[in-house]
């Protein structure tokens, strides 16, 4: 019996139809690399784990509510199917979410339709920034670096900005009630506006800025708020609510100061020399008019008290210079010992001089709390945030309080 050959062609649409009708629909988690968002709009990667990899194409009819990325562990849905022109099989992607965050991920887009139905995220329903803030309040945790880089940046722009800081739990359990309620408290202090926010994390880390508690504390507030939530990339549900959202803390704290202590005191030089200016003029003018009376030949004690009161004038304008000069010189001064005294009282100052923050369950540590072995506490140090284990604890003598004199 004489076999017959088949061509490439029929065997690879032989193959096509076994996998297609065989085994369909899957569902599959992997690592995704070679990743690549061609210009035609369709999406070409392969999904990998230790010991195998699979093609697979997501057409650009399929939408995206993330960016994929290589590196990134996924869940991936849709059928096996075989491309016929490279004779290899691959996954034809329906749908695509991060690997463990799906059932956050619905969560989100839940609330989200919800809140937006309720009108939470209107542009009406925005508050205006003040132009000129004169306070603001932060709430934030007091060991992470979001706190150091909003105050150093208010100090160097605008250090008489008035600040009320409020530490917060920014993750874990408790942490969106603790946010909500520095909101209310913070929204009843009298101030000018508020910023809510925290540094970069995953979307667990986040998540406490994705509740519908927060939701409704920023919605209700009268204050004005600024959700500084992570890097530019991340969006929270705080961010859609909010009255302003800033890509980074750091950016939160410049929106806070539009005006800075270099700006005030050119526009105080400008002023002014604008006084002078036309103080000059009038001089100018008033000794004009004098002369033309002598020309003219009016009566000489008219011209005579008319130049007497040039001569007044030119000594107010040079007092005058000289008193702006004086304000101007103690405003320096002041605004000098503003920035020497807010670096002074920087909540992390001390860690400049080789102290630490100690901060067990989200909570600093004072003097009056005790540490027990096994606690897990975070170390926070100048220049690095450390996780410690307690070994042993030995009882010491109380530093004496300052209230106290011998």
């Amino acid at each position: 019996m004489t076999e017959q050959p088949v061509s490439v062609s029929e065997l690879t649409y032989a193959i096509k139809g076994l996998l297609e009708e065989g085994i369909g629909d899957v569902m599959v988690s992997g690592e995704i690399s070679n990743y690549k968002h061609h210009s035609s709009g369709h999406r070409y990667f392969t999904l990998k784990d230790a010991d195998a990899q699979i093609s697979g194409v997501m057409w650009r009819s399929r939408t995206l509510a993330f960016r994929p990325e290589d590196g990134m562990r996924v869940v991936v849905r849709g059928k096996l199917t075989v491309y016929s022109a490279q004779g290899k099989y691959q996954i034809d992607c329906s749908a695509m979410r991060p690997e463990g965050l799906g059932d956050l991920h619905m969560a989100f887009e839940k609330l989200k339709e919800s809140l937006r139905a309720r009108g939470y995220f209107d542009e009406s329903s925005k508050r205006p920034l003040p132009r000129r803030p004169r306070s603001v309040g932060i709430a934030t945790s007091a060991t992470g670096a979001a706190l150091q880089d909003m105050l150093s940046t208010i100090n160097s722009r605008f250090p008489l900005l008035d600040v009320v800081f409020r530490p917060t739990l920014v993750q874990g359990d408790g942490a969106s009630e603790d946010i909500a309620r520095a909101i209310r408290e913070l929204d009843r202090a009298g101030l000018d506006v508020i910023i809510i926010g925290r540094g970069g994390g995953s979307m667990e880390d986040l998540w406490c800025f994705n509740t519908e508690a927060v939701a409704d504390a920023i919605y209700n507030a009268t204050t004005p708020i600024i959700s500084a939530v992570g890097h530019e990339t991340d969006f929270t549900i705080a961010d859609f609510v909010a009255d302003r959202r800033a890509e980074t803390p750091t950016a939160a704290a410049v929106i806070v100061t539009p005006i800075t202590a270099d700006d005030l005191i050119v526009a105080i030089d400008d002023l002014r020399s604008n006084i002078v200016r036309i103080m000059t003029d009038n001089v100018i003018d008033l000794r004009e008019i004098a002369e033309s009376f002598v020309d003219g030949r009016a009566a000489r004690r008219i011209t005579e008290r008319v130049l007497q009161r040039s001569q007044r004038i030119d000594d107010l304008t040079s007092r005058f210079a000289r008193t702006i000069s004086h304000r101007i010189h103690m405003t320096r001064q002041r605004i000098d010992h503003a920035i020497a005294l807010s670096v002074s009282l920087h909540p992390l100052a001390p860690l400049k001089r080789g102290y630490a923050v100690v901060e067990r369950n989200g909570h600093v540590l004072t003097g009056t709390d005790t540490l027990m072995p096994g606690d897990r506490v975070h170390l926070q140090r100048q220049s690095e945030r450390s996780i410690v284990r307690v070994e042993e604890t030995t009882p010491t003598t109380p530093i004496p309080s300052d209230d106290h004199h011998g």
